[in-house]
């Protein structure tokens, strides 16, 4: 908003272009920025290489119950050529698991024992069945979506409320206002990873069931109070700009955590 606003007033670019140029300026920098750390910093996957993917727990087990793990032709050349640089690539490629039997005992979820194979109708059918897949859609959809759908009409009902009870109340300062739910991301979303990977780590998957169900409930009752005081306090005209930013951030740091 505040770049908007410089935009518009300061270099004199009309709102239709400021918008844009806004967007061009601050975040696809960071997009493009962070991509590029990933790139560099970041592993292809947890075990390492994406090349290397077979060698986790996930694999041995699979091993272990006569499951054949399929790799595709650039894996095959990669470890065919490993194997020998004279050979040709053959029609198969025997994978063995590099762990230890006793490691197996550390497998604590099916996140452990996930391997990346081809899709198949048959897989495609399985997954889309199953609540694992679906049921993490619904969960950001109550939690990103309702932030979303906040962020979008906050400023409207800020400025609604308060243009006639607080003098220069703008829709400008009402954007200030909503962008504060906004900023909130930058702490709570690394810290609400951080403490669900020490909640996983102490307790597993249940932990993190039960601590996703406990944002949920302080999400929903911040929600339903700041909505019920709205709705009490509207006759009289007595909103309070501080109840009102409280409760909603309550619940916006629940649901970004």
């Amino acid at each position: 908003t505040s770049l908007f606003e410089a935009l518009t007033k300061t270099y004199g670019l009309s709102a239709h272009v400021a918008w844009r140029a806004a967007f061009a300026i601050v975040p696809a920098p960071i997009l493009l920025f962070t991509a590029l750390l990933t790139m560099v910093f970041a592993q292809d996957h947890p075990a390492g290489k994406w090349s290397e993917r077979h060698t986790l727990p996930a694999a041995a087990i699979a091993h272990r119950d006569g499951d054949q793990l399929d790799l595709r032709r650039p894996e095959k050349e990669l470890h065919s050529s490993s194997d020998s640089k004279n050979e040709k690539d053959t029609e198969a490629v025997t994978v063995h698991p590099v762990i230890a039997e006793e490691d197996l005992d550390l497998v604590k979820s099916t996140v452990d024992v996930a391997i990346n194979e081809p899709l198949t109708l048959k897989t495609a059918l399985k997954i889309l069945k199953n609540p694992l897949t679906w049921l993490p859609a619904l969960a950001y959809l109550t939690t990103f979506g309702i932030e979303l759908a906040i962020d979008s009409k906050f400023a409207d009902v800020l400025y609604t409320l308060f243009k006639k009870k607080r003098p220069g109340f703008t829709q400008t300062t009402a954007g200030y206002y909503t962008s504060i739910l906004g900023f909130l991301n930058l702490v709570t979303r690394p810290a609400g990873g951080y403490i669900g990977d020490v909640v996983y780590r102490r307790y597993g998957t249940q932990g993190k069931k039960a601590w996703t169900l406990i944002c949920g409930l302080i999400m929903g009752a911040a929600l339903v109070g700041g909505g019920v005081y709205m709705e009490n306090t509207r006759a009289a005209g007595s909103e309070s700009l501080s109840i009102l930013m409280g409760a909603f951030s309550v619940a916006m740091i629940f649901s970004e955590f």
